[in-house]
């Protein structure tokens, strides 16, 4: 469904990507973690072409995905949940989740409401439909931001770091619906520090540092025994007992 090929990126002289490949077939739930700083948010902003990729290709369903292509069709094969929520300030929860059905693909405002109320209801905030960002906890707009991208009716689902703004007790709230999405067999790239969700949810975990693919496997041989030194080495370091 999705494949990136050699991908290289830089900013300025820094080149964060070196020759990042990766597939994900339809159905996969892959997480990909690392160090902060080693080009995970990065490559997953490529994936989506909210960066340009200096060299290497992507393809969504073994088309060559370009910037003119992105206008035309993958605003709605990828949908993207950030660490921040990025909710409009001035639009109701369920006004927020209308928006890209009624402004993007035209869909009637009826039936946008009803698409938007059945999401809301499926991250289990069918109690705050008419509430407005500032009155819902982080946990709460976190799950408003992926009920908006689960109303284009995406194909892949990527997350960067979706929990890592939230405070230690709203996090599992956005977990759960991850792992729901997960079982109901959604397509989703994952960059997460939440290594039990990675463990739970992943088909397959991918290790990047510095910029490199370096490990990628099944979540019981990545954490293990991984065959990389320095995945050992970051594994031990965020597994270790505080």
């Amino acid at each position: 469904m999705l494949r990136a090929e050699n991908i290289c990126k830089y900013f300025g002289s820094n080149q964060v990507l070196q020759n990042v490949s990766m597939e994900v077939q339809d159905g996969d739930v892959v997480v990909i973690i690392g160090p902060s700083g080693s080009g995970k948010s990065t490559f997953l902003r490529c994936l989506s072409h909210l960066e340009r990729v200096d060299s290497g290709r992507i393809l969504v369903n073994d088309k060559v995905i370009t910037r003119e292509t992105k206008k035309i069709n993958i605003s709605s094969d990828i949908g993207m949940v950030f660490q921040s929520f990025n909710l409009f300030p001035h639009m109701t929860a369920l006004q927020n989740v209308m928006e890209g059905p009624v402004t993007v693909k035209k869909i009637p405002v009826k039936e946008a409401r009803e698409i938007a109320a059945d999401l809301l209801n499926k991250v289990g905030l069918s109690d705050r439909m008419d509430y407005y960002p500032s009155k819902l906890s982080g946990g709460q707009q976190q799950r408003v931001a992926i009920a908006r991208a689960l109303a284009m009716n995406p194909k892949i689902m990527l997350f960067d770091e979706p929990t890592s703004a939230l405070d230690p007790e709203l996090v599992g709230e956005v977990l759960n619906v991850m792992k729901k999405l997960a079982k109901e067999g959604m397509t989703m790239v994952v960059v997460t520090h939440e290594m039990g969700f990675a463990r739970e949810a992943a088909d397959r975990v991918v290790f990047m540092s510095e910029g490199k693919l370096l490990e990628e496997g099944i979540p019981e041989e990545v954490f293990t025994s991984p065959k990389n030194s320095r995945t050992r080495s970051f594994l031990s370091s965020v597994l270790s007992p505080t």
